[in-house]
């Protein structure tokens, strides 16, 4: 599998008008902890707060990157990738 860049995630998201990406469910609560993208910059929001770390938190498309190259199973990546709009 090719390798994912961040400056390409960010192009991907931009092009497809992508500003909220869903990443998985809090393991306490279930609430979704998901990437957003604001004014240009990208945050991550744990937004539950049950682990105490309910912050918003500024983060760089690499992060988003290297979860998509971290993936195994095809069929995970490319749904991270048409999360992104890097896939159809």
């Amino acid at each position: 599998m090719r390798k994912v860049i961040g400056a390409e995630v960010e192009r991907a998201m931009e092009r497809s008008d992508i500003t909220h990406v869903e990443h998985h469910p809090c393991g306490m609560c279930g609430h979704m902890v998901y990437y957003f993208v604001e004014q240009g910059q990208l945050y991550f929001d744990s937004n539950c707060n049950c682990a105490g770390n309910g912050i918003v938190q500024r983060r760089d498309y690499e992060e988003i990157a290297a979860w998509i190259n971290m993936q195994i199973k095809d069929e995970h990546r490319k749904s991270i990738m048409k999360k992104v709009g890097l896939a159809t």
